[in-house]
């Protein structure tokens, strides 16, 4: 970001008012998506203004500048070194703030579709990987925030996904040299492989990855990715969101009844996912179902489905999107 002279400025104001209905409303909105973008910098200025040196810990400092996104830099007086907002933090290497910050608004606002790392790309004006290397950036910060807690009425339930192993070279190397003894045999063959059928249902059941909702009634939801869905990795997944007086929902499955128990929790069965006659109408598995149905039918499609080593992260991504908040969890990736 460089400085622009005051008579540059004026020139174009007056050049402005002069312009077309039309053009005004496209001046008008390359100047909304030019102060959407400059607020990276101004949350950036912020993180600032509250760090200590990030190498001696000093307090000591004094302006230095700008950098060339337009941060305020500053320079310790005690090491002597130079440093802004972002120094020390994962987006310190990051030298457009303004488009990664609408990047995380495209991944956080539950407003607009995400985009696949190609139609991302198009848009800002960047490479696909580019955009898959900040995206990756996102989803790793997405991933050191806490669980929420859920309280009242818990709904709990499981879906799959199949196993996808999607940018994976291992078939590719085996075929090319399928006599090398240090190259692995792929585990499994390829989906499309088996032809217009598919493979065999017991084929599928195998590679199926259980991933784990969680939802009550504020709102507050969990989406996750889990080893398998015995009773321990359920428990151990489960312990650290649901409140101990939280009123469980589940269907059939024996080991949610049996978890309950153990943690001495208030639960109801729903076989199915049904109510009977004498069920309170609250007792439902809608909530849960429709974070499912978000999954399978509106989020993943995209992405023609992600590979599985992303699974989790992309679980996570899904229920962040239900908060919003770009500009809050860039200011938090500055912390």
């Amino acid at each position: 970001m460089h400085y622009t002279p005051r008579f540059v400025i004026d020139a174009l104001l007056s050049s402005i008012a002069n312009l077309p209905p039309r053009k005004i409303a496209e001046a008008e909105a390359a100047l909304a998506t030019a102060r959407r973008r400059a607020e990276a910098v101004v949350e950036i200025d912020a993180a600032a203004a509250e760090r200590v040196c990030p190498r001696c810990a000093s307090s000591e400092r004094s302006s230095w500048g700008t950098t060339r996104t337009g941060a305020r830099r500053w320079r310790c007086r005690t090491c002597e070194k130079t440093w802004s907002g972002r120094t020390g933090s994962p987006v310190a290497h990051i030298h457009r703030p303004g488009l990664f910050i609408e990047l995380m608004r495209n991944m956080l606002d539950p407003n607009e579709t995400p985009l696949s790392c190609r139609k991302m790309a198009h848009r800002l004006g960047l490479s696909k990987d580019t955009v898959w290397r900040w995206r990756m950036v996102i989803l790793e910060h997405l991933a050191s925030v806490p669980p929420e807690v859920m309280k009242g009425i818990v709904e709990t339930d499981e879906t799959y996904q199949r196993e996808s192993r999607k940018g994976s070279r291992e078939w590719v190397r085996k075929a090319a040299s399928p006599n090398d003894p240090s190259i692995p045999t792929p585990p499994r063959r390829r989906w499309k492989d088996y032809g217009r059928k598919g493979p065999p249902q017991a084929i599928v059941r195998q590679w199926l990855r259980p991933l784990l909702g969680v939802v009550d009634r504020t709102g507050a939801a969990s989406f996750q990715l889990i080893a398998d869905t015995k009773q321990p990795t359920i428990d151990a997944a489960l312990a650290p969101q649901v409140a101990g007086d939280a009123m469980m929902l589940f269907d059939g499955a024996p080991q949610y009844e049996a978890i309950a128990r153990a943690r001495g929790l208030s639960y109801k069965v729903l076989i199915a996912g049904r109510r009977s006659r004498t069920t309170p109408k609250a007792f439902h598995l809608n909530s849960v179902n429709g974070l499912h149905a978000e999954w399978k039918s509106d989020f993943r499609t995209p992405f023609r489905g992600p590979a599985t080593k992303y699974l989790a992260g992309y679980a996570r991504w899904m229920v962040a999107r239900r908060k919003g908040g770009a500009v809050e969890a860039f200011r938090a990736i500055l912390v």
